[in-house]
Protein backbone atom coordinates (compact mmCIF):
# COMPACT_ATOMS: atom_id res chain seq x y z
CA UNK A 1 0.00 0.00 0.00
CA UNK A 2 1.12 3.46 -0.34
CA UNK A 3 3.75 5.01 -2.72
CA UNK A 4 6.67 4.97 -0.95
CA UNK A 5 9.33 2.93 -1.45
CA UNK A 6 9.49 -0.23 0.90
CA UNK A 7 13.06 -2.43 1.76
CA UNK A 8 11.83 -5.46 1.07
CA UNK A 9 15.57 -6.92 2.47
CA UNK A 10 18.94 -5.41 2.58
CA UNK A 11 19.42 -4.43 -1.25
CA UNK A 12 16.14 -5.47 -2.44
CA UNK A 13 13.96 -2.13 -2.87
CA UNK A 14 10.03 -2.01 -4.05
CA UNK A 15 9.40 0.71 -5.22
CA UNK A 16 5.38 1.28 -6.30
CA UNK A 17 5.27 2.77 -9.93
CA UNK A 18 1.14 2.78 -10.65
CA UNK A 19 0.16 3.02 -14.50
CA UNK A 20 0.94 -0.31 -16.84
CA UNK A 21 -1.37 -1.50 -13.34
CA UNK A 22 -3.01 -0.51 -10.72
CA UNK A 23 -0.40 -1.68 -8.05
CA UNK A 24 2.24 -2.14 -10.11
CA UNK A 25 6.05 -2.15 -8.63
CA UNK A 26 9.66 -2.67 -9.99
CA UNK A 27 12.41 -3.74 -7.94
CA UNK A 28 15.72 -2.22 -7.47
CA UNK A 29 18.71 -4.55 -6.34
CA UNK A 30 21.89 -3.44 -5.11
CA UNK A 31 21.26 -0.15 -6.05
CA UNK A 32 21.95 -1.06 -10.03
CA UNK A 33 19.32 -3.95 -11.50
CA UNK A 34 15.62 -2.13 -12.01
CA UNK A 35 13.87 -5.37 -12.80
CA UNK A 36 10.41 -2.83 -14.40
CA UNK A 37 7.99 -5.64 -15.52
CA UNK A 38 6.37 -3.73 -18.42
CA UNK A 39 6.79 -0.19 -16.75
CA UNK A 40 9.88 0.63 -19.04
CA UNK A 41 12.69 -0.95 -21.22
CA UNK A 42 15.01 0.23 -24.05
CA UNK A 43 13.86 0.43 -27.57
CA UNK A 44 16.64 -0.38 -29.38
CA UNK A 45 16.04 1.21 -33.06
CA UNK A 46 15.59 4.37 -31.24
CA UNK A 47 18.01 3.63 -29.11
CA UNK A 48 15.91 5.29 -26.31
CA UNK A 49 14.18 4.48 -23.06
CA UNK A 50 10.43 3.88 -24.10
CA UNK A 51 7.46 2.95 -22.14
CA UNK A 52 4.29 1.57 -24.20
CA UNK A 53 1.12 3.78 -24.13
CA UNK A 54 -0.82 1.54 -25.90
CA UNK A 55 -0.23 -1.49 -23.35
CA UNK A 56 -0.80 0.52 -20.32
CA UNK A 57 -3.75 -1.07 -18.37
CA UNK A 58 -4.61 1.47 -15.59
CA UNK A 59 -3.32 5.14 -16.31
CA UNK A 60 -1.14 6.51 -18.68
CA UNK A 61 -0.30 9.75 -16.88
CA UNK A 62 0.00 7.91 -13.21
CA UNK A 63 2.98 5.77 -15.67
CA UNK A 64 4.64 8.95 -16.58
CA UNK A 65 4.45 10.33 -13.03
CA UNK A 66 6.04 6.82 -12.06
CA UNK A 67 8.41 7.22 -14.32
CA UNK A 68 9.16 11.19 -13.13
CA UNK A 69 9.90 9.26 -9.85
CA UNK A 70 12.14 7.10 -10.63
CA UNK A 71 14.41 9.43 -11.16
CA UNK A 72 15.11 9.58 -7.73
CA UNK A 73 16.71 6.62 -7.53
CA UNK A 74 20.00 5.54 -8.84
CA UNK A 75 20.74 2.29 -11.61
CA UNK A 76 22.70 1.35 -14.44
CA UNK A 77 20.66 -1.48 -15.55
CA UNK A 78 17.07 -1.59 -16.79
CA UNK A 79 15.63 -5.60 -17.34
CA UNK A 80 12.17 -5.49 -18.26
CA UNK A 81 9.55 -8.31 -18.11
CA UNK A 82 9.08 -7.54 -22.16
CA UNK A 83 11.16 -5.13 -23.76
CA UNK A 84 15.23 -4.60 -24.40
CA UNK A 85 17.00 -4.70 -21.47
CA UNK A 86 19.62 -1.59 -21.41
CA UNK A 87 23.12 -0.96 -19.11
CA UNK A 88 24.19 2.32 -18.55
CA UNK A 89 27.10 4.52 -16.45
CA UNK A 90 24.31 5.55 -13.86
CA UNK A 91 25.09 8.94 -14.64
CA UNK A 92 24.00 8.76 -18.15
CA UNK A 93 20.58 6.71 -16.99
CA UNK A 94 20.01 8.97 -15.01
CA UNK A 95 20.10 11.63 -17.90
CA UNK A 96 18.04 9.19 -20.05
CA UNK A 97 15.60 8.59 -17.93
CA UNK A 98 14.96 12.13 -17.75
CA UNK A 99 15.30 13.51 -20.71
CA UNK A 100 12.49 10.44 -22.19
CA UNK A 101 10.06 11.84 -19.28
CA UNK A 102 10.40 15.55 -20.45
CA UNK A 103 9.31 14.21 -24.03
CA UNK A 104 6.13 12.63 -22.11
Amino acid sequence: EGDEPQELADGFLAIPTPGHTAGHCVLLVGGRFLFTGDHLSWNRHRRRLSASRSHCWHSWPQQVESLRRLTNHRFSWILPGHGQRVHLPAEEMQRELRSYVATL
